[in-house]
């Protein structure tokens, strides 16, 4: 942590997010056929397709997988998706080769062990305020909000301002 986050944040142009313990709060729940379902909280799908529109690419790098986890992300604009990835670090290598950036120009939002071989490669790392705390001690940045309560909103939020693109209520609608 040698920069202050907010000095960061204007640098970046890619997200990558984890699912479980980020975009949502890590509880899966089984349907009737045992196929897995997870809940997405509004506020973070919102600004996940309306940073998108402003021009952040958002990718997804997870170790989850099965039918019903691809198509919400995809609904929201993300393209970039990687499931049963049990080692991260392959996926975001895979990532940079495909998308021609540099390592600084990406935030990477996890909450726990696998993730940290890809924070400590980023421009910003940061985390849910929920996350692992080996993960907390050791991010640029610790939202307030928990995993799927808010925390994927909040350093949109940020990102957002820094690049003056949140100020302008006009912007946010459909």
């Amino acid at each position: 942590m040698d920069m202050n986050y907010k000095q960061k944040l204007p640098k970046i142009n890619h997200l990558l997010l984890d699912v479980d313990g980020v975009l949502t709060d890590g509880t899966v729940f089984f349907d009737h056929e045992g196929r897995a379902q997870r809940r997405l909280f509004t506020k973070d799908s919102f600004a996940i397709q309306f940073a998108i529109r402003q021009g952040l690419r958002i990718g997804i790098i997870t170790g989850g997988s099965g039918a019903g986890l691809l198509e919400p992300f995809r609904e929201l604009g993300i393209q970039d998706i990687y499931t049963r990835s049990s080692d991260k670090l392959d996926a975001f290598k895979d990532y940079l080769a495909v998308h021609d950036c540099m390592p600084d120009s990406i935030a990477y939002m996890g909450d726990d062990l696998p993730d940290y071989a890809v924070m400590e490669r980023v421009g910003l790392s940061c985390c849910p305020s929920d996350a692992a705390t080996y993960i907390r001690e050791r991010v640029d940045y610790v939202s307030a909000f928990p995993g799927g309560g808010g925390a994927v909103r909040d350093i949109l939020e940020q990102w957002l301002r820094v690049n003056n693109l949140f100020e302008h209520p006009d912007k946010w609608t459909w």
